[in-house]
């Protein structure tokens, strides 16, 4: 059923084994397994219900739209088993502490340098924190400012995420060039191990949309033609 799109996702495979390591190729060809296995398991049960005899058509529409349904379920089984965006947050890192000793006084007296600016940019939207403070928050001019919004507390952010993703990232950068670089490798394959997942799940959810009431069928002549993509 989904033969059409393991092609698709045997040439980013392919890719993966040209251009990523051996350990990256690796982890690409364990989600490659695990699409031929989903699809193998979709073959098992599709012909299951056709051999069923006991079942009219409408309910078997309704049984394979639940075939799809479970299949996508799957999916995000082993999405969440094959998610690698995790090494590259692991291998972020926010920019060093000074590195002198510092007693603890001084650490309190840091402590709330950081809490003050954070309170002053409580009362601030995000687009009026990157307006003011955007060149500061990626060149590294204001350290302080930086330290403050990566160290907030969960819940408090001032910023987005995604905007607390890309400061990590520019001091990582600033902090440790060659962790950077080797940032790359990890994202090319978070990359397409996700385009490997998207094939799949607009797939599955074609196929089920297909089996709604009142979805279109195809006519007794094309039965048995193979699906267009």
């Amino acid at each position: 059923m989904l033969e059409q799109i393991i092609s698709k996702v045997g040439h980013i495979l392919k890719d993966a084994q040209q251009k990523l390591s051996v350990e990256s190729a690796a982890a690409v060809e364990q989600v490659y397994n695990d699409i031929i296995a989903l699809n193998a398991y979709i073959n098992k049960e599709l012909a299951a219900l056709e051999s069923n005899s006991k079942l009219d058509q409408g309910s078997k529409k309704a049984a394979r739209r639940g075939i799809f349904e479970q299949a996508g379920r799957k999916l995000e089984v082993i999405k969440a088993k094959r998610d690698y965006s995790h090494l590259s947050e692991s291998m972020e890192i926010e920019p060093a502490d000074e590195p002198v000793e510092k007693e603890a006084e001084e650490s309190l007296l840091q402590f709330f340098r950081e809490k003050e600016v954070r309170d002053r940019l409580s009362s601030m939207t995000e687009p009026q924190i990157l307006s003011f403070f955007g060149e500061a928050l990626f060149d590294g001019s204001n350290p302080l400012l930086v330290k403050a919004i990566l160290k907030a507390p969960a819940g408090f952010e001032p910023l987005s995420q995604a905007t607390i993703k890309k400061i990590r990232q520019t001091a990582a950068q600033k902090t440790s060039p060659d962790m950077a670089g080797a940032l790359e490798p990890v994202r090319n394959l978070n990359f397409m191990v996700g385009e490997m997942f998207r094939l799949v799940k607009t797939e599955l959810d074609n196929l089920r949309r297909k089996e709604l009431p009142g979805a279109l069928t195809e006519s007794k002549d094309s039965k048995d033609r193979p699906f267009k993509f």
